[in-house]
């Protein structure tokens, strides 16, 4: 289900890459579109170009990636499919919703994951409110969906910000740091990390906060680590009544831009 959201506006608008730098908890205004309670968010390139190519080598890893074991990619602005998926826990959508996105550890490798950021466009608010911010790492989803599969690292930790890509909408690492105790074998598992924002007494919470997690569909620059498989995320919301449904369901992202940092042995 595809649904076009501030196409008009964002049309004939470029997004450019910023300066990668942390964020301090607050509220830019002025610059966001109003929101819907849709589920995605599209935005049309100037062109409406095709997707160009999609590199496959690894390159070297955004800054905020350190130490980086896997990085999906960036958001392309030119990909014919440039959009994003609800990844928040608001006050306009209460129960929450989350992209669960897959990465490989290497055959005969074991990481140690120190920290995990998601790439989210943040509407209404560059902020986290709660500062905190819960994450979850799980293996073993069915293919066709239905079941969260196993947890096998979660908790919550005070949360960072930082522009990855700003304009008239912008995008913003949610990074978690300083995990403990998650240790993964070879295999593949999938991530979430949500922002929040549900502070009835922040401005920024009130006047439409949302959160979309971005794709990498295109070029995928600064992919680093095993290359994210295809087609093989999954959106969990009771607020728009998905039960780990594979996220083709919801758009038609092939992969999403999320980040696993720590040490590989």
């Amino acid at each position: 289900m595809k649904h076009a959201l501030f196409a008009a506006l964002l049309i004939a608008i470029p997004i450019s890459f910023a300066a990668l730098v942390p964020l301090s908890f607050g509220q830019e205004e002025g610059r966001s579109p109003q929101v819907s309670l849709n589920p995605e968010i599209s935005i049309s390139s100037p062109l409406d170009s095709p997707v160009r190519h999609q590199q496959v080598r690894a390159q070297t890893p955004p800054k905020y990636c350190k130490p980086c074991l896997f990085y999906a990619g960036d958001f392309d602005s030119n990909a014919s499919d440039a959009n994003g998926l609800a990844n928040e826990f608001d006050l306009i959508v209460s129960t929450g919703a989350a992209v669960y996105t897959p990465f490989i550890v290497p055959k005969g490798k074991t990481w140690t994951v120190t920290g995990l950021f998601t790439n989210n466009f943040m509407l209404s608010g560059w902020v986290l409110d709660p500062p905190v911010i819960p994450y979850e790492i799980r293996k073993g989803i069915p293919a066709t969906g239905g079941d969260g599969g196993k947890i096998v690292c979660h908790g919550k930790k005070h949360g960072t910000l930082v522009v990855v890509i700003t304009d008239y909408t912008s995008i913003l690492a949610s990074i978690v740091s300083n995990i403990k105790a998650c240790r993964l074998p070879a295999g593949k598992y999938w991530m979430s990390v949500v922002p929040y924002c549900t502070n009835v007494n922040d401005g920024a919470c009130t006047n439409g906060y949302r959160a979309f997690l971005s794709n990498d569909d295109g070029a995928m620059t600064h992919r680093y680590g095993p290359l994210e498989p295809a087609n093989d995320s999954f959106f969990n919301s009771k607020f728009y009544g998905a039960h780990w449904d594979p996220s083709s369901k919801w758009q038609t992202s092939k992969r999403f831009s999320v980040g696993v940092e720590g040490t590989e042995n």
